[in-house]
């Protein structure tokens, strides 16, 4: 049992603790200024540069797989899990299609392009726009609380001496007097009390601005631009702010009516240098809870458009200004999310009728209050269901406002499978063979696209080409690039017109799709039925488990014809190739040696025996010694003439440039004809390295004993094989050894050699 000591030391040290969280000074105007001068880009921003900041803040710099591709769009690879998983109530994976499109939004919040407008999210059922939304506006407000994301507000922090002096001390024990009085003093004194603490305390009277103002536009317009080129030493900062449009905010705006009638009550008493030292910079911190800087409105929340009033301190700003008309601390529910983020969740019942009255405030960023006129510059946001469009699109006049940014399904495998990850941990991995996992992620995607693509059609005519190992409407292929990937088995000719403007049309073509198909929930669902059923401890999930899996009815009619059929024949080509991969010795020094010895050799004699200048190795030229080399070179085992014909055309092309090129310097490794040599013999080898597999059932059985104590009985060469086989597949491609055996064993079993001659 703790002792009372400990209890007492560990509740003072969250008392400190609490203490220091988020205690922040009121800055006097001077002190603003300093900051000001020593980091413009935080203290001076609105809620368009903060979102934009926030994002960043949260979302490192992404990848490009291809930098040096001349043709790239910068379809970017981000890792947004800051953002919208970690530290989140419920995690939402936004899709390398959805990240990119939330990047380049928000960076247009930088350049000052997005004002007076709305984003709209729009997306089905099931596609996590609440959870999206619910997550970025946490992470907003907790920005908002960092150094980093650090917001200001305007303070007046009214002198008393200076403005009401013994007149308004007097007033003041008169209202407290009549409000203990006319309630009674037992039921309101600690009410009086706690006021008198939340807005006067020694001598100073504190109005908070309820629009949120910034502190700098507290300044007379005309005099802010000298202002801050003075106090700015920042010249590079200084040129945009004075030159780009995401800083007009702050040269141009003007503040909330209240504000402007403090500072015009004040002028008729005091100075500007005594106005100025009353004006306070506070920290603006976002608050849902409290709807202060963030509000978030459901279907079913009452509306209410009735202006705020705040009459107890209104009473006090009576007496300070010996008038009742002098300032009117009225305001609007939207003031309270000026600068901030006022968000729609669901075009539907009650929020119908809000998305139409703040229609008025995006197009004019005008709203009436009372007889009052606010400046509202939010952040508008609303999430809709496909079927409710209309709601924005019978405003003819609304469209050209309006930000579309689809949530659909997920449209890119890779984070499928990072949903499913995120469900049930990333141990799902140790149960599949490499490619399974990708597999099932690309049906149920699948499911979700379009089965037409023009620009696809565009791009490549001949979809023909491809049909051993793609769909007929090269879906599959699609799926590679909405993940960021193209794929090695595309053809050079068909790389190089995938430009940029195809890129552009492809990426866009995406952002209609994902809003049919299996949805998310059904995804997670699907995936545990398959994931509990073919889960064993003998062997890993293999392709024919997800072919068995959704050739049920109930799955396969939502599948594009022909869909499953074509993703066996892709798997099948994959892991051939990583079979011929894993099968290829690769010694880079003495194919060298070979092909500079070769260059030499076709330069003597039948019988001779020489020494090559270039590899100082010994060659006893024979025919034997051409046929190793030339076997490899030609493959297809040439006929004698065939040789001849092939070592007498390489003898002139070395004579007639290749010599000539290394006599003008030139490395003979270098050459033009050298470099040809080398790419065949590595194809050639390549095309080879298969035999074992032909035929083979000795083989077969040496790699099924692979971890067997009768392995051992195997002739040297064929365990070295095996072993090199295996060892490669799982260093190179991933593989357990128990999966390395079961691809290796499918290989051979489903004859693929001969399937992808």
């Amino acid at each position: 049992m703790a002792t009372i000591n400990n209890i007492e030391r560990a509740l003072n040290d969250l008392t400190k603790k609490l203490q220091k969280e988020n205690r922040h000074t009121n800055l006097p105007l001077k002190d603003f200024l300093k900051k000001i001068s020593e980091n413009p880009i935080i203290t001076l921003r609105n809620t368009f540069q903060l979102m934009y900041d926030m994002i960043h803040h949260y979302i490192p710099e992404g990848i490009n797989e291809y930098p040096n591709d001349p043709e790239s769009i910068s379809y970017i690879k981000y890792d947004c899990s800051n953002l919208f998983i970690n530290n989140t109530v419920q995690p939402f994976f936004a899709d390398r299609l959805l990240a990119n499109r939330l990047i380049n939004v928000f960076d247009s919040f930088r350049q000052g392009v997005v004002t007076n407008k709305m984003l709209l999210f729009v997306g089905p059922h099931g596609s996590g726009k609440s959870i999206f939304l619910n997550n970025l506006l946490q992470k907003l407000e907790s920005y908002t609380k960092l150094k980093e994301g650090a917001m200001y507000e305007t303070l007046w922090q009214i002198d008393i001496d200076k403005t009401g002096g013994p007149l308004f001390q007097e007033i003041l024990k008169n209202i407290s007097a009549k409000n203990i009085l006319s309630s009674g003093e037992n039921d309101n004194s600690s009410k009086n009390i706690s006021f008198l603490s939340k807005y006067y305390y020694d001598k100073f009277l504190s109005i908070p601005c309820p629009s949120h103002d910034h502190p700098i536009i507290q300044i007379p317009k005309q005099y802010r631009r000298k202002l801050l080129d003075e106090i700015i030493e920042d010249k590079v900062f200084k040129r945009k702010l004075f030159c780009n449009k995401e800083y007009e905010w702050v040269l141009k705006k003007t503040p909330c009516a209240i504000c402007t009638s403090i500072y015009r009550s004040l002028s008729h008493k005091l100075n500007a240098e005594e106005i100025l030292h009353m004006l306070y910079a506070k920290r603006y911190e976002y608050d849902r809870k409290m709807g202060e800087g963030i509000t978030i409105y459901n279907p079913g929340d009452v509306l209410d458009n009735k202006p705020t009033y705040n009459h107890e301190l209104q009473k006090w700003i009576d007496a300070l200004f010996k008038s009742s008309d002098a300032v009117t601390y009225i305001y609007s529910k939207q003031a309270k999310t000026n600068n901030g983020v006022f968000a729609i969740m669901d075009a539907k019942s009650k929020n119908i009728d809000r998305i139409k009255n703040i229609h008025s405030i995006i197009s004019d960023g005008i709203h009436k209050v009372d007889t009052f006129e606010e400046k509202i510059d939010s952040l508008f946001i609303t999430l809709i269901n496909p079927e409710d469009i209309n709601v924005i699109s019978d405003e003819k006049s609304f469209l050209d406002r309006i930000i579309n940014i689809p949530i659909p399904y997920i449209r890119d495998y890779n984070t499928e499978i990072e949903i499913y990850k995120g469900v049930y941990g990333g141990v799902i991995n140790n149960h599949f063979l490499p490619h399974i996992l990708e597999a099932f992620a690309k049906t149920i995607i699948s499911s979700r696209l379009n089965d037409n693509s023009s620009t696809m059609n565009a791009w490549i005519k001949n979809h023909k080409k491809y049909s051993k190992f793609c769909d007929s409407n090269l879906l599959l292929l699609k799926l590679e690039i909405y993940s960021g990937n193209i794929p090695a088995w595309l053809s050079e000719e068909d790389t190089k017109k995938f430009d940029r403007k195809t890129r552009h049309k492809l990426i866009l073509e995406g952002e209609n799709e994902g809003c049919k198909g299996f949805s998310g929930r059904k995804s997670i669902e699907m995936f545990n039925h398959f994931y509990t059923k073919y889960k064993r401890k003998d062997r890993l999930i293999n392709i024919n488990d997800l072919i068995e899996f959704f050739t049920n009815k109930k799955y396969n009619e939502r599948l594009p014809v022909n869909f499953l059929d074509s993703l066996v024949d892709l798997y099948d080509y994959t892991v051939l190739q990583q079979i011929k991969e894993s099968m290829f010795f690769y010694n880079e020094e003495r194919i060298s040696r070979n092909i500079v010895n070769y260059f030499f050799a076709i330069n003597g004699e039948i019988g001779t025996k020489v020494k090559c200048p270039y590899t100082k190795e010994a060659i006893t030229i024979t025919d034997e010694y051409f046929q190793s080399i030339e076997n490899i070179l030609l493959g297809n085992k040439p006929s004698l003439t065939e040789r001849e014909y092939f070592r007498n055309e390489t003898l002139k092309h070395y004579v007639a440039k290749t010599l000539q090129d290394v006599k003008s310097g030139a490395k003979i490794i270098d050459t033009k004809q050298y470099e040809y040599l080398h790419d065949r013999y590595n194809q050639c080898l390549k095309q080879n390295v298969l035999a074992p597999f032909i035929n083979n059932t000795n083989f077969r059985r040496a790699i099924k004993d692979f971890d067997s104590s009768t392995f051992k009985n195997y002739d040297e060469r064929v365990k070295e094989e095996v072993k090199l086989l295996i060892k490669n597949l799982v260093f190179k491609f991933n593989y357990t050894d128990k999966g390395a055996k079961q691809t290796a064993l499918y290989v051979i079993d489903k004859d693929l050699c001969n399937k992808f001659p």
